[in-house]
């Protein structure tokens, strides 16, 4: 995916790479929208107390009032009273910092990559069907050079 700004829009468009040949699935083609939607958040939201409404609150006011909640909850029930859950968005990178942060900063070990939350179902067809829980046995292009594909499944759903 590569982003071409003009004016104030910004507009997705395709890369040459060999797996997806530059295609996209919906949320690839959409994901720029979001930069520029006016229902977007910019700023953070606090509440005074659970049944109050959301109030704009600056950063450092929005970032004191977690480190302290983490710290008395962490207090209260121990370290793993806290978690970090990291979306599917998150390069290689930012994931192991992401779980260094979780480890070592706050001390817990449950923190989640987005690999049960999103990709679990694919895990589990991808283990049953190619015997690995992560990407393909092969590389993609081979699918386009094979003269022929042969689709073996064990209950087969009717669609």
């Amino acid at each position: 995916m590569s982003l071409r700004e003009d004016g104030r829009r910004l507009h997705v468009g395709k890369r040459d790479f060999p797996t997806n040949r530059g295609g996209l699935c919906q949320k690839g083609w959409t994901s720029a929208e979001l930069l520029t939607s006016p229902d977007r958040l910019t700023t953070p939201l606090v509440r005074a107390r659970r049944a109050a409404p959301l109030k704009p609150a600056s950063w450092d006011e929005a970032l004191t009032r977690v480190a302290a909640e983490f710290r008395r909850a962490r207090s209260a029930h121990g370290p793993d009273s806290v978690a970090v859950f990291g979306g599917g968005g998150l390069t290689n990178e930012k994931s192991y910092a992401l779980g260094k942060f979780a480890r070592v900063a706050l001390g817990t070990s449950n923190i989640d990559y987005n690999g049960r939350f999103c990709m679990s179902s694919a895990a589990a067809a991808g283990a049953r069907a190619f015997g690995v829980d992560r990407g393909l046995p092969f590389p993609l292009p081979d699918l386009a050079a094979a003269d022929a594909i042969l689709p073996a499944v064990r209950k087969c759903a009717p669609n």
